[in-house]
């Protein structure tokens, strides 16, 4: 190990002047371009240099970094399996519950809302009884009052109390019920509809980049796709040759 972190220092040491001497060329002529061309193959050799170095080391936390997850997992697994047994359990009962409670206090608001508007009914026909009795007894102001008064109440918005459901709320200790939600596509076509008659955000539909880029690479400038623009650049690449 002692070894290993001596070969890592020297190396080190080795590389860290190599940005400053690199920023002391500047490409203006044929005798600077190759100094810059030389210059660059010394890095590709002191990065095969690290690579070299840093693999075994790498190769080795990598081999106890995997063993220590197959460790971790087998001792795991069966806290797993009873874990994923009981979260079944559990959220298959409460969403049962839930269904049930949301019905009931559907039921309920119903319920509610058919009893008040039966009361206001009766007492609309009651006042309009009452306010005929009064006209027809000479009394027209009186059954004028009561006639408003049984419109008044039929404008007013309905106001209700609806009782709380017999079934209970599940209620967990140390623990909540998550509910996910996600998104399948079944019809490409008519999402693509949806975007381009903007029903649906543009950012429904993402480009795929894999797709395109093989595209630019094998069609290079003979790519021609509406609302895509090739893109070119280069860099230097090391060709194993020198001299």
């Amino acid at each position: 190990m002692n070894e290993a972190i001596n070969q890592v220092e020297v190396v080190r040491q080795e590389v860290m002047p190599i940005p400053d001497q690199a920023k002391m060329i500047v490409v203006k002529d044929q005798p600077s371009l190759m100094r810059a061309n030389a210059f660059f193959l010394d890095i590709k050799a002191l990065r095969k240099k690290i690579d070299d170095t840093f693999s075994p080391i790498i190769q080795a936390a990598h081999k106890t970094h995997q063993e220590a997850i197959a460790q971790r997992k087998l001792v795991e697994e069966p806290l797993i399996v009873a874990e994923k047994y009981l979260n079944g359990q559990v959220t298959d009962y409460k969403r049962e519950q839930d269904r049930i409670r949301l019905e009931e206090e559907e039921r309920l608001r119903q319920e509610a809302i058919k009893a008040e508007a039966e009361r206001r009914q009766k007492e609309e026909e009651e006042r309009l009884a009452q306010a005929a009795e009064l006209e027809a007894a000479g009394a027209k102001e009186e059954a004028e009052a009561l006639m408003n008064e049984a419109i008044e109440e039929k404008e007013k918005p309905i106001e209700i109390y609806i009782p709380p459901p017999a079934t209970p709320k599940v209620e967990l200790e140390g623990a909540i019920v998550k509910t996910y939600y996600s998104a399948k596509v079944t019809n490409l076509a008519k999402l693509i509809k949806a975007v381009a008659e903007r029903r649906a955000p543009e950012n429904c539909l993402e480009p795929s980049m894999t797709v395109l880029n093989g595209l630019a690479r094998s069609l290079k400038k003979e790519m021609k796709i509406d609302g895509v623009e090739l893109v070119v650049t280069s860099s230097m690449a090391s060709t194993g040759r020198r001299g």
